[in-house]
């Protein structure tokens, strides 16, 4: 066998703080050396990820000291295999296509009950469906290209009613990273500070 045929791959993005240094990385689903890889099933792709991360590459390899973020789809959450993972070392990240229920709400308590970090994805409007996951979620990350500048502001005063850290995900230039550093976000993540990586094994 090749060795290409033998190669693995992940990417992974820095998160970083207001300080400017990387806190975090999340991980990111590849196949092959391109900057992106199709993704038909979410379920799947965070299994590729958890494999390559823990058995191909290690942990410390990948993340050193860091924490990292791996998006989570309503089948991942609800697997008993979500909890082998060391819950001091990730984030569970629920995509936005997650269907907010009692299910999911109970569920996403129970992770909680058991030590994990929750992150909400791709952030872009407040609804009362949303409540329940604010009220325990540690992390919020806000779309900033999906907003302007009334509506972020607008968005980011009513989510600091809850407990969550801000993330402004998608900063793409420094102007946008100076106005999310006025606005009081904790983290950030986008092209401004860092392109996702491709880690090749």
């Amino acid at each position: 066998m090749s060795a290409a045929a033998t190669e693995v791959f992940l990417g992974r993005q820095p998160i970083l703080d207001r300080q400017q240094q990387v806190i975090a990385y999340e991980l990111l689903y590849r196949d092959g050396r391109s900057d992106s890889a199709e993704v038909g099933n979410d379920a799947q792709a965070t299994a590729g990820v958890i494999q390559r991360l823990f058995h191909d590459f290690g942990i410390h390899t990948v993340l050193g000291r860091c924490a990292g973020f791996i998006n989570v789809d309503a089948e991942m959450l609800m697997s008993r295999r979500i909890e082998s993972l060391p819950r001091r070392r990730v984030v569970l990240e629920l995509l936005e296509t997650v269907c907010i229920d009692e299910r999911i709400v109970r569920r996403c308590r129970e992770l909680k009950a058991q030590g994990f970090r929750l992150a909400l994805d791709d952030f872009s409007a407040y609804h009362e469906r949303y409540e329940p996951l604010l009220e325990i979620a540690d992390i919020v990350k806000i779309d900033v290209l999906q907003l302007d500048r009334a509506a972020l502001a607008g968005l980011v005063r009513r989510l600091r009613l809850y407990p969550a850290r801000l993330l402004a995900e998608k900063v793409e230039s420094r102007e946008a990273a100076r106005r999310c550093l006025r606005l009081g976000f904790d983290l950030f993540q986008g092209f401004f500070f860092g392109r996702p990586a491709l880690l090749a094994s």
